[in-house]
C-alpha cells in the first residue's frame, strides 16, 4: 500500500514539526536523578573504557538494561559531546520515527486522512510528549515494537491479496529483536497484544501456520542470544538473574522495585487526555475501518499493564499509540459519517475546557501546594486564562469552519502548549538538579589531574553524579584519595578514625548534604 503523494508530502511536514519541537527542548533540563543519569552513566563508560559489551557505573557491572540504547547514546555523546541534549537524542529522534510509523499503520487501516490525523494526535498527547525528551529506553522500545507491528500488518493486507511478502515477516522479526535487545521481552508483549488483538477479531488462526515461526524464532534470537551468552561469560548468573529475571519476569508478578495498586493507571489516566474521551464515540462508529482493531490494541495493551505489579507513569507511553490509532479512526469515521456530531462535540469540548480555564484562572497561587507545581504557582492562574481563552478559540473556529479546522487549531495549540512547558516551566520545577550537576562539575575541577576519585564502598554515588563529575568513580573503602560522599558517609569514615578533610561541600533544597573530601595517609 504505497502512501499518496499528499499523505507523504503532509506527513514529512508533520515530522519536520514535530523534530523543531522537540530537538530545542533536549538541553534545556539537567538529567534526572531516577533513570536518565545511570543510563546516561553506563553510556559514557562504554565510550570512554572502550567496553561496549558490559554495562559499568563506576566501573562495576549495572544489570537493569541490555545493551541497544547504551550502544545508542554512546554513539550519540561520541558525536555530540556527553551532555542533556546527546544523551536526549536517541529517544527524541525515536520519537519522531514512531509519529511516522503509526501513521503508516493506522492508513493502512483506515485511510489518508486517518493516518495523519492519527500522527498528530500522538504528536500532542501529554503521556507521549513527557518521555520524548528524556533518557529512557520506552520510546526506543515502543517505537521498535509498533514497527515490528505495522510489519505484520502490511503482511496480513499482502496475504488478502494473494501474495506472501517474506521481506515483512523478516522485518516484524528484526524490529522485535532489536525490540528485545532494548528492554528485554517487553518488545515481544506489545507486538503479542497486536498480534492477539488481530487474530481474537478476523479469527484467522491459521495464519498462524504462515508467519515461518521456524526460522523467525531462531533468527531473533541468533541476534539477541550472543549479548546474553556474553554476559554469562563475562559476568557470571547473578547478572543475567537480575537482567531478566528480577528487572522483567519478578517485576511483572511481584513489583520488584515498582510495586503499585491495581488502580494506579486510573488515578493517572488524564495524561492520556484529551483523547482519551474520543473513545466514547467509538461504539457509534464501531464498524468503519480501523475502529474495532484500534480499540482491541489499546485495550489489550491497556490489560497487559494493569495486570503488571510493576506499575509507573512513564509506561503509559505504551497506550499511546494504540490511543491514537483509535482516536484518529473513531474521529475520522465520526466526522465522514456524522459530521454536525464532530462539530458539536468539539464545540462541546472547547467549552468544559475554557470554563475550567477559568475555575484555574480565579484560583489564588497559595491552592498550589505541591512539591514541584509550588514553584510555579504564581504563573498557573495567567496558564488557566490563556488555556480558557485558547479552548473558547478551538470552539469558535471549529463552529465557524468546521471540525477540521477546529481539530488542526486544537493539536496546534497543544503542540504549543508542550513546547512553552519543556522550554520554560519544567525548568523552574526541578532547580535542585542543575545545582547539583554545577557542584559536580565543580568537584571535578579540584580533584587533581592524575588523581583518582572515589566513592565510599557502602552506598556509592548514584550515576547522576558520576556523569556530572564526568569520571567514572570506583568504589573504595577508605583508603587515602579523595571522595565524593554524603554526609553519613562522611561520618563513617570519621568514626573509623580516617583523616578526612573536606575540600568541597553542597547542601542541596532538601537539606542533603554533598562532599568532596579528601582522606590523607
Amino acid at each position: 500500500m504505497i502512501p499518496t503523494s499528499r499523505f507523504a508530502r503532509n506527513l514529512g511536514l508533520l515530522l519536520l514539526l514535530d523534530a523543531a519541537l522537540l530537538l530545542p527542548l533536549l538541553g534545556r533540563t539537567t538529567l534526572s536523578r531516577t533513570d536518565e543519569t545511570q543510563i546516561a552513566e553506563v553510556s559514557r563508560e562504554m565510550a570512554t573504557g572502550r567496553d561496549w559489551v558490559t554495562p559499568r557505573i563506576g566501573g562495576l557491572p549495572f544489570a537493569a538494561y541490555p545493551p541497544l540504547q547504551y550502544w545508542l547514546l554512546a554513539a550519540s555523546g561520541s558525536v555530540f559531546g556527553f551532555n542533556e541534549f546527546s544523551m536526549r537524542l536517541p529517544t527524541a529522534l525515536s520519537a519522531v520515527v514512531l509519529v511516522a510509523v503509526v501513521g503508516l499503520l493506522t492508513r493502512r487501516l483506515a485511510g489518508d486522512d486517518a493516518g495523519l490525523a492519527a500522527s498528530l494526535i500522538l504528536a500532542t498527547t501529554p503521556a507521549f510528549f513527557l518521555q520524548n525528551t528524556v533518557c529512557r529506553a520506552d520510546v526506543i522500545t515502543l517505537c521498535l515494537a509498533t514497527a515490528a507491528f505495522e510489519r505484520f500488518i502490511a503482511w496480513t493486507e499482502s496475504v488478502e491479496q494473494g501474495g506472501r511478502k517474506n521481506r515483512d515477516l523478516a522485518l516484524m522479526y528484526l524490529w522485535t529483536a532489536l525490540g528485545i535487545l532494548t528492554k528485554g521481552p517487553l518488545a515481544v508483549a506489545i507486538l503479542g497484544a497486536g498480534g492477539l488483538a488481530w487474530f481474537l477479531l478476523r479469527r484467522e488462526w491459521k495464519l498462524l501456520l504462515d508467519m515461518k515461526f521456524w526460522y523467525g524464532i531462531p533468527a531473533v534470537l541468533l541476534i539477541v542470544i550472543p549479548w546474553y551468552v556474553a554476559m554469562y561469560r563475562i559476568n557470571g548468573w547473578a547478572f543475567l538473574y537480575e537482567n531478566l529475571f528480577l528487572e522483567n519476569l519478578n517485576a511483572y508478578g511481584s513489583g520488584y522495585q515498582q510495586r503499585r495498586p491495581w488502580y494506579f493507571y486510573g488515578t493517572q489516566l488524564q495524561l492520556l487526555l484529551p483523547w482519551l474521551l474520543a473513545l466514547a464515540l467509538a461504539p457509534s462508529v464501531r464498524r468503519a475501518p480501523g475502529v474495532a482493531l484500534s480499540l482491541a490494541c489499546f485495550g489489550a495493551v491497556f490489560l497487559f499493564f494493569n495486570l503488571s505489579s510493576a506499575k509507573r507513569v512513564n509506561y503509559l507511553a505504551y497506550l499511546t499509540p494504540p490511543l491514537a490509532m483509535a482516536a484518529a479512526t473513531t474521529l475520522t469515521a465520526i466526522w465522514r459519517e456524522k459530521p454536525g456530531l464532530a462539530r458539536r462535540c468539539l464545540v462541546g469540548f472547547g467549552g468544559v475546557v475554557a470554563a475550567g480555564g477559568v475555575v484555574v484562572a480565579l484560583l489564588p497561587p497559595s491552592h498550589w501546594t505541591g512539591a514541584a507545581v509550588v514553584r510555579i504557582a504564581d504563573q498557573i492562574p495567567l496558564l488557566g486564562g490563556i488555556s480558557a481563552g485558547v479552548a473558547l478559540a478551538v470552539a469558535a473556529v471549529t463552529a465557524r469552519f468546521g471540525f477540521c479546522w477546529g481539530f488542526g487549531t486544537m493539536t496546534g495549540s497543544l503542540a504549543v502548549a508542550f513546547f512553552f512547558y519543556g522550554a520554560f516551566l519544567n525548568a523552574r520545577m526541578n532547580p535542585e538538579y542543575r545545582e547539583m550537576a554545577d557542584f559536580c562539575r565543580r568537584v571535578a575541577l579540584k580533584v587533581p589531574p592524575g588523581e583518582t576519585l572515589y566513592v565510599p564502598a557502602e552506598g556509592g554515588a548514584e550515576g547522576f553524579y558520576h556523569f556530572y563529575v564526568g569520571r567514572g568513580m570506583p568504589p573504595r573503602n577508605g583508603e587515602p584519595g579523595f571522595y565524593f560522599a554524603s554526609q553519613s558517609q562522611q561520618e563513617q569514615f570519621r568514626k573509623a578514625g580516617k583523616p578526612v578533610e573536606i575540600i568541597d561541600t553542597m547542601l542541596d533544597q532538601r537539606g542533603r548534604a554533598r562532599y568532596l573530601l579528601r582522606i590523607t595517609p
